[in-house]
């Protein structure tokens, strides 16, 4: 009985995200790349909400990690956080805050999170949980964050440590413990806490292991496919990655990303995401998707236009035209990533 009561709770607490007119967002979204459609009569239900792009350990494959300057450094502050929700909330089911960097280090992350659920959005952040305090996990569960990822690529100190650098495998099983006992503590059944365990060459051995862990923590297990420098991924081709990054893959096709025989990454369907998705930089501006570092990409910003002008801007509608093999006359990122490989009709 207890179980249905914390299932019926958590459903309901998922309605208070929908509205009509976010139901016809989700429908449109599923109609108009499949009819070409480039300029569109709404607005996305998802989108990526840079927290940051700072961070304080040293992921090899991540540009934060690597120091790369090709991107102004900086924290989203609050007040472009609520324009941000002022223009998009009506609109958004969920919101990813976060990115490129470490979203605890955002000393407004938990006031960001409570206006996102008074304004009926959901959020998701993902953080190598290095940072938690006691404060910080309260908080997030008190704002009824809908999923905590985090991001520990290892079920030992030593694998950890080979990709996680800077950051201190023992903490972070103990911020897990503390988080868990937290959520237990104040009933707060809405929040998913997820352990983000990456496969690589190094770790893959470990994954027998990392499930039996989770299980013991009390925390769900994703497994993410190994992927090659972040940063590059779509400014280049696949096989130009596995030659450079080729050492960090697993041996299992089963946790690669990529068709090891014939060097290409692994999409068989045309890239939606313009239609349905977006990211904003922590300082406005508006990129084509996440996988975009440098705002020197960007499609405009929402503190120089309304987001509605950008999403049916002349650089979004160029875009859709790459993809859809409509003879843009505008070269955009989406270009550079199709010519690569990435995009596929």
């Amino acid at each position: 009985m207890a179980r249905l009561w914390t299932r019926a709770r958590i459903a309901r607490e998922e309605v208070r995200f929908l509205s009509a007119r976010k139901i016809y967002n989700l429908a449109m979204e599923q109609i108009a790349p499949r009819l070409h459609w480039v300029r569109l009569p709404y607005r996305p239900t998802k989108i990526t909400v840079e927290s940051g792009n700072v961070c304080n350990l040293r992921c090899p494959l991540c540009p934060t990690g690597q120091g790369d300057r090709s991107a102004q450094k900086g924290m989203l502050p609050y007040d472009t956080f609520e324009k941000i929700l002022d223009q998009l909330g009506k609109d958004l089911i969920t919101l990813r805050l976060y990115n490129w960097g470490e979203p605890l280090l955002n000393k407004h992350i938990v006031k960001m999170c409570e206006l996102a659920y008074a304004r009926r959005v959901s959020v998701k952040i993902s953080s190598h949980l290095n940072d938690l305090t006691p404060e910080l996990a309260e908080g997030l569960l008190r704002a009824k964050v809908k999923k905590i990822y985090i991001s520990a690529d290892g079920a030992t100190p030593e694998s950890y440590a080979i990709y996680r650098r800077g950051g201190d495998w023992k903490v972070v099983m103990d911020n897990i413990k503390m988080l868990v006992a937290k959520k237990r503590e104040m009933s707060a059944h809405f929040t998913r806490v997820i352990w983000l365990f990456h496969v690589f060459r190094h770790n893959e051995h470990e994954v027998p292991i990392a499930r039996r862990l989770a299980e013991e923590l009390g925390v769900e297990l994703q497994l993410n496919k190994a992927r090659t420098d972040m940063g590059k991924e779509i400014f280049e081709t696949a096989e130009q990655a596995l030659e450079r990054d080729g050492h960090w893959l697993p041996e299992s096709n089963e946790f690669l990303a990529f068709d090891r025989e014939q060097k290409s990454a692994q999409r068989e369907v045309m890239c939606t995401l313009p239609w349905k998705d977006t990211a904003i930089n922590w300082d406005g501006k508006v990129l084509a998707c996440c996988s975009v570092y440098s705002e020197k990409h960007h499609y405009g910003s929402i503190h120089e236009r309304d987001f509605g002008e950008i999403w049916n801007g002349e650089m979004y509608t160029e875009a859709r035209r790459e993809i859809v093999g409509q003879s843009p006359t505008k070269d955009t990122i989406c270009k550079t990533c199709k010519h690569n490989g990435y995009l596929f009709l």
